[in-house]
């Protein structure tokens, strides 16, 4: 359990690095049981193939997205985890009526990378006082897809993005913009193990290599706010936009 001295500690990582690792911070049990019912929900019941499910050209499944929607008890993930403690030594009392919950499976051999990116071009939040929590589903090193963060990168502005991503991570900073980053700040992989979990700024640029090893990869995404962060509404319906006229061409070439 934590305590508030280790909260307190969490927060000084969190806002010095942009992101902060708590290990053995999330129920096994409970990770096995969302995977198994998100497994099951792809094969079954989503009802925007264009959006929430993606499979790669092998037919193995790549992500799910917005499994709240379909599974809303997961609604009090923060409150099963204690999530909601974390958040509100950071950032104070979060919304209960906002959050997102997405599914990533990178397959042995041909998962796919996740470009570089801030979490806030698809948020368009202000304030932006959000995280976002990484749960591993498995065991995670460098060779299966660890996520990588440029420590101290969230102290930046929110970069401009492309829609030149993969199916389910759609947009990426620019090329040039990451030899940049690169310079000023230094790459870092996070190891972890089934139960631990990352909490991240929605500034810090981070992703993850694809899986070339011969260890399959599974994780969750899940997205807290305050209840003074506000959403744009129009970049977030532009992108709406934008984003399916982009993936109905990237599914169009499988």
């Amino acid at each position: 359990m934590l305590n508030q001295k280790k909260i307190k500690g969490i927060k000084k990582i969190f806002n010095r690095n942009g992101f902060a690792i708590l290990k053995n911070f999330v129920s096994k049990k409970l990770i096995d049981e969302m995977e198994n019912e998100t497994q099951k929900l792809s094969k079954k019941i989503i009802k925007n193939k264009l959006i929430d499910v993606h499979y790669l050209k092998s037919g193995q499944l790549s992500s799910v997205h917005n499994i709240l929607s379909y599974i809303p008890k997961y609604k009090k993930f923060a409150t099963l985890t204690g999530l909601n403690k974390v958040f509100q030594e950071i950032f104070g009392p979060h919304s209960k009526r906002w959050g997102n919950l997405s599914y990533f499976y990178k397959a042995k051999k041909v998962g796919i990378e996740t470009n570089p990116h801030q979490d806030n071009s698809y948020f368009n939040l202000n304030p932006c006082e959000v995280f976002t929590c990484w749960i591993p589903t498995n065991t995670v090193t460098k060779k299966n897809s660890a996520m990588y963060y440029y420590p101290g990168s969230q102290r930046e502005n929110l970069f401009s993005h492309n829609l030149q991503g993969n199916l389910g991570a759609s947009l990426s900073i620019p090329q040039k913009k990451i030899n940049k980053i690169k310079k000023k700040y230094q790459k870092r992989y996070i190891e972890m193990e089934k139960g631990d979990c990352i909490i991240h700024s929605p500034f810090v640029v981070h992703g993850s290599e694809s899986n070339k090893s011969n260890i399959n990869r599974g994780s969750f995404n899940f997205s807290m706010k305050s209840k003074q962060a506000k959403e744009d509404v129009a970049a977030i319906n532009d992108h709406k936009k934008r984003l399916e006229l982009y993936l109905k061409r990237k599914k169009e070439k499988k």
